[in-house]
């Protein structure tokens, strides 16, 4: 007898490998995935998070060349050359986005195991909702960044410590990383392909981050992936790190013509209504 969740975990992992290099929530589409199947919100919420780790093999593979050079920059973190000071905004970022994001998911977590499956698809979809608003903005400020020459401008300690606490923020479910990382980042002056290459940069230490804290953080973790069942866990991350590796060109080439405010949107507006259809038959 195969296992109940052997299907729902390949398909889970083909969601994380290709929605992650879009501008939406990979995290948010297997929470409201699983949450539909009938696993408990909380857990589903927490197997999104574990799902990213499948994604670090990709992007750490997509930028080795830069990830090589500042790892080499660890002989010099202090230094002015470019790539001591992306080492510089990698790891003070990711300790804002530790910070911010760690109490973030232990607050969704229980807050979903007060409410319940319905009520948590009611505030996923409203999280969308603001998303899909700030990409659109996000959108508009693409298209003025790459109609404008910005100069080339090196990143900051302040500019970590913004984009790394945008980036915490993105723990909330229904809110996407790279929209919340790259929005400040073009707002700061920098021109639209620096913006995507620091979000995806910082995505890498990310995906560690967001597969790693809910198997660390409480029991988070284990209860879901006790309900989950731990071989159909690592199925999914398995595949999401295989589709991954495979579609993370064609798809970060796709995302740059994708109006995504107008997908999620739609993903938001099928949400609520679920959501509506779940609560009405309380």
């Amino acid at each position: 007898m195969s296992h109940p969740y052997l299907v729902p975990a390949l398909i889970a992992g083909l969601i994380q490998g290709i929605v992650e290099w879009l501008p939406v929530s990979s995290k948010t589409m297997i929470t409201l995935y699983f949450t539909v199947l009938g696993i408990k919100v909380q857990n589903a919420y927490s197997l999104g998070l574990i799902a990213n780790f499948g994604s670090f093999f990709a992007a750490l593979y997509y930028f080795r060349r830069e990830a090589a050079l500042t790892f080499l920059a660890l002989a010099h973190p202090f230094a002015s050359d470019p790539y001591s000071k992306l080492l510089r905004f990698l790891v003070i970022g990711t300790l804002a986005t530790g910070v911010i994001g760690i109490p973030i998911y232990v607050s969704v977590r229980h807050t979903f195991t007060l409410v319940g499956g319905s009520v948590a698809m009611l505030a996923i979809g409203v999280l969308l909702l603001f998303t899909g608003a700030l990409m659109r903005r996000k959108e508009h400020m693409m298209e003025t960044a790459l109609a404008a020459d910005s100069g080339d401008r090196q990143p900051t300690t302040g500019a970590a410590i913004l984009t790394g606490a945008m980036q915490g923020l993105a723990a909330l479910p229904g809110i996407s990383r790279s929209g919340m990382t790259i929005t400040p980042l073009l707002w700061m002056g920098f021109t639209g392909e620096e913006a995507i290459r620091l979000s995806f940069m910082l995505d890498v230490l990310a995906l560690v981050g967001a597969g790693v804290v809910p198997l660390v953080i409480g029991q988070g973790g284990q209860a879901a992936v006790s309900q989950f069942g731990l071989g159909t866990t690592i199925l999914m991350v398995a595949v999401a790190a295989v589709v991954s590796f495979l579609a993370i060109n064609a798809v970060l080439n796709v995302a740059k013509r994708l109006k995504t405010s107008t997908v999620t949107f739609g993903i938001a507006a099928i949400t609520l209504v679920i959501a509506g259809l779940a609560v009405g038959g309380l």
